[in-house]
């Protein structure tokens, strides 16, 4: 287990600036971060403090991009950085980079919304403009329905007459079919997979605290033909990785999961699910249109950059291009 941690602090400030920081995610709490270093993956976590009190915190996994034993990785802040104030998040990334510059080809963040655009500029980091979906659970159920697209709700009736159940996964044989369609997926779209191992961890530690809920949809007979997963904290969820038996996919059983997530999602006081990334603005992305069809609200995503290895970030990425268009 390759991690490089500073002290971690306790549980109590931990939990403490999670239900003080607006902006706090799943990806942000001791129980993820727990299940990252179950996998064995490589982090980087510092935190800010002011007078003793915790005011800031990163969790920051380290992805390992080609085989240098240094300089092969970047470093990937999902959620953006954890902090009260402006003074700890300037913290937080100088800390960042001081510990990073020696390991990574790069650090990035995704945030949403455009309000620290000019504090991560000041910093001299890079700002690049994506966009998210965003679903409004917290309506009647009726009219969340309802804002379906009519393509959408003919495709959710044409799933049901193929008799599709649904429920959560269960059982290390069923984790592994799982796992088995997100890498069919992540294979067919050219997509960083889910590794097994955090899968695992995630289902260990996640899902009995109710922080995971892994969905798989089965046809007649009871084979397992979709799934998604769904990282929920308080009354947020994200949709975090899908996949789908390519045998199935004109029943348009993708569509009628998705519909009995939200409709589940609602039903447990979830009231927004952040769908995921649509692209850069001002480009085309195929997935974009699917969720905006269940009624997603589009939201600017900023993605913080800081490049400590201009070339070999170059080369990286030359590599991985090369690796899509295999």
């Amino acid at each position: 287990m390759a991690r490089r941690d500073q002290a971690l602090p306790s549980l109590e400030d931990w939990r403490r600036l999670l239900e003080e920081a607006p902006e706090a995610s799943v990806y942000h709490t001791p129980e993820f971060h727990r299940a990252l270093g179950q996998a064995g993956l490589d982090t980087q976590v510092v935190s800010s403090r002011c007078q003793g009190e915790l005011r800031g915190l990163a969790v920051v996994l380290l992805d390992r991009l080609f085989p240098l034993p240094v300089l092969g990785r970047k470093a990937f802040a999902p959620a953006g950085l954890l902090a009260l104030d402006d003074q700890a998040r300037e913290d937080l990334q100088r800390q960042l980079d001081k510990a990073l510059k020696g390991r990574c080809l790069y650090f990035e963040q995704y945030v949403e919304g455009r309000a620290q655009d000019s504090f991560f500029a000041d910093l001299g980091l890079r700002t690049d403009r994506h966009r998210n979906f965003l679903v409004d659970l917290d309506r009647p159920w009726e009219e969340l329905e309802a804002s379906f697209s009519r393509g959408i709700r003919r495709n959710i009736r044409h799933a049901e007459e193929w008799g599709f159940t649904w429920r959560l996964a269960h059982g290390s044989q069923e984790l592994h079919r799982v796992h088995d369609l997100l890498l069919e997926t992540s294979r067919r779209v050219a997509a960083p997979p889910l590794p097994w191992a955090l899968l695992r961890a995630v289902n260990h530690t996640l899902v009995p605290a109710g922080m995971c809920r892994i969905y798989v949809a089965e046809a007649p007979g009871g084979d397992i033909v979709n799934t998604r997963i769904e990282l929920v904290h308080g009354q947020r969820a994200i949709d975090w990785f899908t996949g789908t038996d390519m045998a199935w996919v004109d029943s348009q059983v993708g569509s009628w999961l998705v519909g009995r997530i939200l409709q589940d999602l609602h039903s447990r006081g979830v009231r927004v699910l952040d769908f995921g990334g649509a692209g850069r603005v001002g480009e085309s992305y195929g997935p974009a249109e699917f969720k905006r069809r269940f009624g997603g609200r589009e939201v600017d995503i900023s993605r913080h950059l800081r490049i400590y290895h201009p070339r070999l970030t170059r080369l990286a990425r030359h590599g991985w291009r090369l690796l899509r268009g295999a």
